[in-house]
């Protein structure tokens, strides 16, 4: 009896694993997929945005991928699923990951001063006041207490004036007229100069720091920002359509950037063709703030990658301690890491390259622990690593606040994974 037990547990064993094996097999609701493609398609519609293309990655697998509309009204050159979007602010978790980098080689580290490698940031200034004399600001500053630290740029807490919060915008954008004319050692150099929003690592503003830590890892590694992003990040990822800049080339794939016209309508802000300035504009500023173009499917190797723990084909790209960082809440719990304050709940930190959901809010479906962020030029992203859940949305539309469909595209696909 004995043995003919031990012959059926041997028979029936690798069957009860696999049943086990395949609760982990994704069952995505289609249904739910198909309902978000018909609001994206009525917004390509109603003229909201010319085109989009998304992408859900759910437990090892893309589910679905797809593309609509156009990449070009002029020419209706379709959009495509390797079509090239501008990533804008999905730039920085990748040059976030080259500082990161470094410090894995022992040649620096988060909590070192950042006037260590860039001297022009020793005695920062801090705000003190502000006001005007005939219309010209007048700018009242003391010594900021504490030094900047490395760690401040990859969390947006080192106070620097931005455009995107605190009160000194406006000085930050006649800083640089045409920021795209000169390199990143200027950048740095020029914002030096400016006094901070508050004491460095004492609040949270969205800004430019992410170029700064791009110009240390240029002065640490002793090469180019570009090329160490090629050679330690984008080569061994096997991403080939990510890029600072194209070739005329590029061009057959590139999308279209708009703006609303005021009109219920959009019209061209760069064009997608050899005339856009990623191709015959001035290649001497490689922003690890918002410079690289890329791909659906290039930028989910970079994701899949972050999830996997750096690992990528078997080969470790960064280590599970370096990423760890890039998924763990880096930001004080009294300090909201969000562009507006929603109320006091200080639902949101981040990480070292992004946001990070600290506590489950009704506003969204977005479970504790998930990391998101996205760009300006309308792609955005979002990784749930418990849930082993990666959603990226690529559109070209800027300001992008009249698409509906980007801000609920997250929810979208989490109750497309999500048994009722």
């Amino acid at each position: 009896m004995r043995k003919q037990l031990f012959f059926l547990l041997l028979f029936f064993l690798p069957s009860l694993l696999f049943a086990q094996h395949g609760v982990k097999q994704s069952k995505v609701n289609t249904a739910t997929l198909d309902a978000f493609e018909a609001e994206v398609l009525k917004e390509i519609q109603e003229q909201k945005m010319a085109g989009a293309a998304y992408l859900i990655y759910h437990q090892g697998k893309v589910q679905r991928m797809k593309a609509f509309g156009e990449a070009d009204k002029a020419s209706h050159k379709p959009m495509k699923t390797n079509s090239l979007f501008r990533l804008a602010s999905m730039t920085k978790p990748i040059a976030t990951l080259a500082l990161l980098l470094l410090q894995e080689d022992g040649l620096l580290n988060m909590n070192d001063r950042l006037d260590v490698y860039l001297p022009a940031f020793a005695n920062p200034k801090v705000l003190v006041k502000q006001d005007t004399l005939l219309e010209v600001p007048i700018l009242q500053t003391e010594t900021a207490k504490s030094p900047i630290l490395l760690q401040h740029l990859l969390t947006h807490r080192a106070g620097f004036a931005s455009q995107w919060g605190g009160t000194l915008g406006g000085l930050f954008l006649a800083t640089y007229p045409n920021v795209n004319a000169h390199d990143l050692t200027h950048f740095s150099d020029q914002l030096a100069k400016l006094p901070l929003n508050h004491e460095p690592g004492e609040g949270w503003i969205y800004g430019p720091s992410i170029n700064v830590a791009s110009r240390v890892v240029e002065v640490v590694s002793g090469i180019p920002f570009q090329d160490f992003v090629q050679q330690r990040i984008l080569d061994p990822l096997g991403m080939k359509s990510t890029k600072f800049f194209l070739e005329e080339s590029d061009a057959e794939r590139l999308t279209t950037l708009y703006t609303p016209d005021g009109q219920s309508g959009i019209r061209v802000m760069d064009p997608g063709t050899v005339s856009s300035k990623l191709i015959s504009g001035p290649k001497v500023f490689y922003s690890g703030s918002g410079g690289l173009v890329s791909t659906l499917e290039d930028y989910l190797t970079f994701c899949v990658m972050i999830l996997n723990d750096g690992k990528h084909q078997g080969k470790q790209i960064a280590k599970p301690q370096t990423i760890a960082l890039m998924k763990m809440d880096q930001v004080p719990l009294n300090i909201n890491a969000h562009f507006f304050d929603e109320g006091g709940q200080l639902a949101e930190g981040f990480t070292f390259g992004y946001q990070i959901v600290r506590k489950e809010i009704s506003k969204t479906l977005k479970r504790k622990g998930t990391i998101a962020w996205g760009g300006a030029t309308g792609p955005i992203f979002f990784i749930d690593p418990k849930e082993e859940l990666i959603g990226i949305y690529m559109l070209q539309t800027q300001p992008n606040s009249q698409v509906g469909t980007r801000k609920t595209f997250p929810d979208w696909m989490i109750k497309a994974v999500r048994p009722e």
